[in-house]
């Protein structure tokens, strides 16, 4: 792809797709969200491009798929916040240099502005032109403020600065959070955007990253003025979240999260989700990610893996959005299996 396709992406991005007869896409996610009976399965596919959604975070993924702010192999980088980043030559890169490594430097640190005024104009003319074309707009988060920690702290520090220096590590918290809420209403006065995404991966292969008491006493309140900024404003709030975050499920609920968009379903079980929160809360999720990038798996089974997620999550009334994985070539995925988990779900509801 070069930057002379992201027009050619757009339009077809626009494109509506099949809907019943009275229903755009926008309102049938809405009725997904909020279990109000939507007549399919809604659904946000990359190959083909055929979307409910108009996800702003796709389209600057495509921009800087084209080179466009990505960082070559093995080269540093330093972005806005002062944060090095050593190119890996796919989307992501590594956080070598943070520059609140040490809390003391906070005092003096100059947060950036995360959107600019002539950034605000364009996300305004395309959130306009998706919300004429009945899609359901999802406004990316600039900040995502735990994975901001991460690399504007370096990982070790992080997860002792609870501990070692309280003070400015909440106070950075809450300057974060301030500036995520800045954010929610800025896309509030743009208008046509209907839900709110953050990036936070919560989760190892195993469990949370910390103590569940410490997110309940230093993160789920933050999270709340988040969620309640997106819902003051008609919002909904979307959190994706990688790993084991199976203790925190609850708690999102408790402050309103609506959706919980995750890619590796099957390490807290698709059955279990749907036994313990079905009805609950709205899952956007992928067929895991990496159980069917393995090459053992066939695409038949990553197919049949669609079907079963369906038959599980689906029966609440709403509460499931499909979703194929957005880079199948940063997991290393055929195409062939990609367009399998397509059929699986198009074949069980989202037709």
């Amino acid at each position: 792809m070069t930057t002379d396709n992201l027009p050619n992406m757009l339009a077809e991005y626009l494109r509506p797709t099949p809907t019943p007869d009275g229903f755009t896409s926008r309102e049938i996610v809405r009725r997904a969200i909020e279990f109000d009976s939507p007549p399919r399965i809604p659904y946000s596919f990359t190959d083909p491009l055929e979307s409910d959604f108009f996800e702003l975070a796709t389209i600057a993924s495509a921009a800087k798929a084209t080179g466009v702010g990505q960082a070559p192999r093995g080269e540093m980088v330093f972005d806005a916040w002062g944060v090095g980043w050593r190119g890996s030559g796919r989307l992501w890169g590594h956080a070598e240099v943070c520059p609140l490594a040490d809390l003391a430097a906070l005092d003096g640190y100059r947060f950036p502005e995360p959107v600019s005024a002539e950034q605000w104009g364009m996300l305004k003319m395309m959130t306009e032109t998706a919300g004429n074309a009945g899609k359901y707009v999802v406004g990316a988060d600039p900040i995502n403020f735990y994975e901001r920690l991460r690399a504007l702290m370096g990982f070790e520090n992080l997860m002792i600065a609870a501990y070692t220096d309280r003070a400015r590590f909440e106070t950075l918290l809450d300057r974060l959070t301030d500036m995520t809420v800045d954010v929610v209403q800025h896309y509030a006065e743009i208008g046509n955007v209907h839900a709110f995404m953050s990036w936070d991966d919560w989760g190892l292969q195993t469990g949370l990253q910390i103590r569940p008491s410490q997110w309940h006493e230093v993160f789920k309140p933050r999270y709340a003025r988040i969620i309640d900024a997106c819902h003051s404003r008609g919002m909904h709030y979307v959190l994706h979240s990688c790993g084991v975050i199976w203790d925190i499920i609850p708690e999102l609920i408790e402050i309103g999260a609506d959706v919980l968009q995750i890619d590796q379903p099957r390490l807290m079980g698709v059955q279990r989700l749907a036994d313990e929160f079905g009805g609950k809360m709205c899952f956007w999720n992928c067929v895991d990610i990496q159980w069917s990038a393995q090459p053992q798996v066939t695409p038949g089974e990553a197919r049949e893996e669609a079907r079963s997620m369906t038959r599980a999550l689906s029966g609440f009334g709403g509460g499931l959005i499909a979703r194929q994985y957005p880079q199948p070539n940063d997991i290393e995925m055929p195409l062939e299996k990609h367009h399998a988990i397509y059929e699986g779900f198009m074949e069980s509801g989202c037709r």
